[in-house]
């Protein structure tokens, strides 16, 4: 038991200095591993809390609980804060998803505000997948991805703009790009996750969506999908998830 439990807080000292850098940088982190009814909670020292619409939690997540999205009124909708403006001319925003169908239009992942003035975003078109941003509205630059995704299978997503190209990943390799440089436009708009407001209905399963400040490279994007982004939460001081995820881990 010593043992195990000196194996525990190596892990643990391990996840710190791992995902440290990205304490301040990290903006909304959603890891939905407790039971939801009409609030997501932020784990990011920002506290974007979400409201819920009509989305039903499930224990059978990635990596422990998520939010499964009906494709018909499903979503979250989190109020303006000026940290979710991300970076002046970076963003990244990656998640776990499990289709379960795929609607027609523009099925949201995460944006910020709506077309015609919009700042960043990650959708999922056709099952596959595409990030945004816009520099001024109506100023847009869209990076789209090449696979379809397959149905009732968990994927990797991420969306990264660094300052001079927007970047899709699709289980951590690159599945599009377009060039673009320049600031982020910044609003007053709320973030919507699962729907684009009350339009283009995401349909299927959410799990560890994090939104950073800063560009991920491809190689970090790989060890979130490897590791999971749940130790980021050490490092805000909020060890309950932490330590009751490693512990599961553990005496599985």
């Amino acid at each position: 038991m010593t043992r195990m439990l000196t194996t525990i807080t190596l892990v643990l000292c391990l996840g710190v200095s791992s995902f440290a850098a990205f304490e301040e940088e990290t903006v909304l982190l959603y890891l939905f591993d407790e039971e939801v009814a009409d609030k997501a909670t932020d784990l990011s020292e920002f506290e974007n809390h979400g409201e819920v619409t009509d989305a039903e939690w499930t224990k059978d997540g990635k990596r422990g609980g998520a939010l499964i999205f009906d494709g018909a009124s499903s979503l979250i909708e989190v109020p303006h804060h000026d940290s979710l403006h991300a970076g002046s001319d970076e963003v990244t925003i990656e998640a776990w998803f499990k289709p379960a169908k795929f609607p027609n239009g523009y099925p949201s992942i995460a944006r910020k505000g709506l077309v015609g003035d919009s700042g960043w975003g990650l959708d999922t078109p056709g099952g596959s997948v595409r990030g945004f941003i816009y520099n001024a509205p109506g100023d847009f630059a869209v990076a789209q991805g090449e696979t379809i995704m397959k149905l009732d299978t968990w994927h990797h997503l991420a969306m990264v703009y660094n300052g001079k190209e927007v970047r899709v990943y699709l289980d951590g390799e690159l599945d599009g790009k377009v060039d673009r440089g320049g600031d982020l436009h910044r609003n007053q708009a709320s973030v919507w996750i699962g729907a684009r407001q009350n339009s283009h209905w995401l349909h299927g399963t959410l799990d560890e969506l994090r939104i950073l400040n800063i560009a991920l490279t491809q190689k970090q994007i790989q060890e979130d999908m490897v590791e999971g982004v749940g130790l980021a939460v050490e490092v805000t001081g909020k060890l309950t998830t932490t330590w009751g995820r490693i512990k599961s881990e553990v005496y599985r």
